[in-house]
């Protein structure tokens, strides 16, 4: 492989823009060598706004090509597993959107195939990349014990913002689906271990998308931990607010930009955050640094395959809560004795 990978980016829809400028705009890290969509009205609109190579509406072929040596995968979440998959063993490194995949079993083969093929599974959850979720987690043990945490993020979006949206079997838990992987990528990230149980209620208020729109959840953590989450898609103004309740005071997070303790500013928010996340904005350029950072075997803040795995046995768990409408027990997690993270 070259110095400097070739990227190609699978799905060329609305998250699919940071991530293309991401690539596009680093050329010292890689080339933007092709855009594939299943339109390929959309794949050639995208190579030609960020300087793609070649444009294609096959899978089949970008991975074909010698000069693609990784690929980024913004499909809808039901592809996120097999695309991978596929992509792992025509030897290509994967860094694929959130939620890592629609099941904890189906992570966990995406990982098992990419250690096998001996190519790096990294999971986009861009919100850790901005300065003030990087501080608290380089700096979170200055605080204490954790004891709670508080997170929620309500937005607006007035009708479905992509077909599938639409589409029960595809679009069953919406809100949790689509914004439960970064709040609970949070919340797994500073309790630092998995839930021992979960409740979670999630009602749909809108009939203009199939899945539901509005959700809760509680969960308890060992040591007497609790975490509630709320997501909403009908919430204006929009809110993104962590609190989180420490040994020697609270921090209070907004907008994943600034954080607080005890009312003193620690970190504020950069100029460069200021762009929405579909908006070609600076968290992805750190997300897509890190990758390839990745890539080359060097030390990097990627969100691996074993923490995809256990964000999505606990998304598995929330669903679980959802449908039953009872409280699900986790059992204790067996680490394997060989990680799943396949970084050559």
């Amino acid at each position: 492989m070259s110095l400097v990978p070739g990227i190609a980016v699978i799905g060329c829809g609305r998250i699919s823009r940071s991530h293309l400028a991401a690539v596009s705009s680093q050329p010292e890290l890689a080339t933007l060598i092709a855009t594939v969509d299943s339109d390929i009205r959309l794949a050639r609109d995208a190579a030609t706004r960020y300087g793609a190579q070649v444009a294609f509406d096959s899978v089949d072929e970008a991975l074909a090509r010698s000069d693609v040596h990784a690929v980024v995968i913004c499909l809808p979440n039901h592809l996120h597993a097999p695309v991978a998959i596929q992509a792992a063993r025509a030897g290509k490194h994967v860094l694929v959107e959130k939620p890592m995949a629609d099941t904890a079993e189906d992570a966990r083969a995406m990982a098992e195939t990419a250690r096998a093929c001996q190519v790096v599974l990294a999971v986009a959850q861009c919100r850790r990349h901005f300065r003030a979720i990087r501080y608290l987690a380089e700096h979170q043990s200055q605080f204490g014990k954790l004891i709670s945490a508080q997170v929620s993020l309500g937005v607006y979006w007035p009708d479905a913002q992509a077909p599938w949206w639409r589409e029960a079997d595809k679009a069953s838990g919406l809100v949790v689906a689509l914004n439960g992987p970064h709040v609970l990528d949070f919340v797994q990230m500073v309790m630092r271990d998995d839930p021992l149980r979960v409740h979670a209620e999630a009602v749909r208020c809108n009939d203009f998308w199939a899945g539901e729109d509005e959700a809760m959840m509680l969960l308890a953590y060992s040591g007497k931990r609790l975490a509630s989450v709320h997501l909403s898609f009908n919430q204006r103004p929009v809110e993104n607010r962590k609190v989180l309740v420490f040994e020697r005071g609270t921090a209070v997070i907004e907008n994943d930009t600034q954080l607080v303790f005890n009312g003193d500013l620690i970190v504020a928010q950069g100029d460069d955050e200021k762009r929405h996340y579909l908006d070609e904005a600076i968290e992805f350029q750190r997300q897509f640094r890190e990758f390839t950072l990745a890539i080359a075997g060097q030390p990097n803040h990627s969100v691996s395959a074993d923490e995809g795995i256990r964000l999505m046995r606990t998304l598995d768990a929330v669903h679980q809560a959802m449908r039953s409408g009872r409280t699900v027990e986790l059992p204790a997690v067996v680490q394997d004795a060989e990680s799943l993270d396949a970084v050559p």
